[in-house]
């Protein structure tokens, strides 16, 4: 045989051992992995929220904003008060001002006497930038974080685990058509 007939000639075909499934099972095992893949999702979202997101998924909390005594002496001489200028909260939680000073002190359309409080609840998320009397800038920035819900975390399951259940079926038909008998010699 020539060297030109040996290009030409097809390769002897080598016997498959691997196992070919019918269609209806390997829609079953496609549907298996995309089930196993989803409630691993649903397992490693549980734990990325409880890891990273345990502030934005605890209960609705109080966040005290004290507005010391001697605060609108501060600002007349202009000398910064010792408040935040940026208050972050999440959706549902509760702002509280308590005024120690002798005057009334404003925060947006909010008013606190002196030694009284006032409380904000939360109801949506903002971003926003709020005109007061409590910092020498007059502006004071609350960030409301948005609560995640129960569909929040359905779709970022179905998100993170369709894909994993797209490789575990590609494993699972590589490891099927794998040759693992080993040849004899």
């Amino acid at each position: 045989m020539t060297s030109a007939e040996l290009l030409l000639k097809p390769a002897a075909a080598s016997p498959r051992k691997g196992r070919q499934l019918p269609g209806w099972l390997q829609w079953r095992v496609l549907f298996g992995s995309l089930a196993v893949g989803v409630v691993l999702g649903a397992i490693l979202v549980a734990v990325a929220w409880t890891a990273f997101g345990a502030e934005q998924m605890a209960p609705p909390r109080d966040v005290q904003l004290t507005i010391p005594s001697g605060t609108a002496a501060l600002i007349a001489v202009g000398k910064p008060s010792a408040i935040p200028s940026q208050i972050q909260l999440n959706q549902g939680d509760r702002l509280i001002l308590v005024n120690e000073d002798v005057v009334t002190h404003t925060l947006g359309g909010w008013s606190v006497n002196s030694g009284t409080s006032l409380t904000i609840v939360t109801q949506s998320a903002i971003t926003n930038v709020f005109a007061c009397s409590i910092h020498q800038s007059g502006s004071l920035a609350i960030i409301v974080n948005p609560r995640p819900s129960l569909v929040d975390g359905i779709l970022l399951a179905f998100l993170v685990g369709v894909p994993i259940g797209l490789v575990l079926f590609a494993a699972a038909s590589v490891f099927r058509n794998l040759d693992l008998e080993p040849e004899a010699a």
